[in-house]
């Protein structure tokens, strides 16, 4: 092993003082980013039925930079928990923990509570049950608790719905097509939607309950963003960050196990049409580029922690650089000013 990649291991991926340190290092980030740039003003047409209500709970900057910062260090807190309940990684590693931490900390926008987040908490909390029911003979229960899940997320991020139908790809590839199953995914969502239009129809205002589902429509497609170049270079990093992470990791997890194999090849599915789906929807919600990103934080720490070639981890150390400065850039917009 090359000693680029044992001094990588020993500080990134397994040292015991690396999760404590980073901890503190993401706080500080996310105030220094509050302190200088504020929250940006986000308008997110998609948040519904349980979201609206809390919503002015998190009226106050500080208040909802609090809630993201408590939602973040739960999502990386659930994605170390993926990885070490299923042993995906087969190494004690870091890198599940940190990576989301740092990556959802080097833009303002990642400083907003919303009812992104809480949806995005359960819809990894959905992976656990689909992970269960790897080449289960009869597997309905988990098709039902990960629906279950989904169509919570739902509540809080209509656009969660998206997810459902790619989920049964997922399904798939864990266990091969099952009738029970399907049914029982399609129960759950029956049984939640069913729950909030009585709500509704007892309050006489079966419109609101419809609303949502209005979102669906707003496509942004046509129109170009406005946005500024520095906005474009970030864009155009997430796509070349995560082109390059996907063409390291297909070479190191098509030599794993079934299920590690099954469940990456499952999460680069997702981050694709998310992706896609985040073009279509770009001036109502930021929802598929949150969820996209929580994902290829994934991928990054699986591949990090499985690869032995000093190339990989030259091209960890370059990424590392230009996220550290499209951080400083929000620092220092005086610095680094394109409109």
């Amino acid at each position: 092993m090359h000693s680029v990649v044992k001094s990588f291991r020993a500080f990134f991926v397994e040292g015991r003082s690396l999760p404590l340190l980073l901890v503190l290092g993401v706080i500080i980030m996310r105030l220094l980013l509050f302190h200088i740039e504020g929250l940006p003003r986000i308008v997110s047409f998609g948040d519904n039925y349980l979201w609206e209500p809390i919503a002015d709970l998190f009226i106050l900057p500080e208040v909802s930079l609090l809630g993201s910062t408590f939602a973040l260090f739960l999502i990386a807190w659930i994605l170390s928990l993926l990885n070490g309940r299923f042993n995906l990684t087969r190494s004690r590693s870091n890198l599940p923990f940190s990576t989301p931490l740092f990556l959802l900390s080097i833009h303002p926008i990642f400083l907003v509570m919303s009812g992104d987040y809480i949806a995005l908490i359960f819809l990894l909390l959905a992976f656990f049950p689909l992970l269960e029911s790897f080449q289960k003979p009869d597997s309905y229960l988990c098709s039902f608790r990960a629906s279950i899940l989904i169509a919570i997320a739902s509540l809080f991020q209509i656009y969660a719905l998206f997810v459902l139908p790619l989920w049964w790809i997922g399904e798939r590839s864990m266990r091969g097509p099952q009738l029970r199953s399907f049914a029982s995914s399609l129960f759950a969502l029956f049984l939640v939607y069913v729950s909030i239009f009585s709500l509704y129809w007892l309050m006489d205002d079966i419109p609101r309950f419809i609303r949502p589902f209005l979102e669906f429509q707003s496509l942004s497609l046509l129109e170009i963003p406005r946005f500024s170049l520095l906005q474009w270079g970030e864009i155009l990093f997430v796509g070349f960050f995560f082109i390059m992470n996907m063409i390291f990791s297909v070479k190191v997890y098509n030599r794993d196990k079934a299920l590690t194999l099954s469940l990456m090849q499952f999460i680069s599915f997702l981050i694709v049409f998310l992706l896609l789906l985040q073009m279509l929807y770009w001036l109502e919600t930021f929802f598929f580029l949150l969820f996209s990103l929580a994902l290829i934080s994934f991928l990054i720490a699986y591949l990090y922690s499985r690869t032995n070639s000093r190339n990989h981890i030259f091209t960890a150390y370059g990424m590392l650089l230009l996220m550290v400065l499209f951080y400083i850039s929000h620092l220092f917009p005086s610095i680094v000013h394109f409109s």
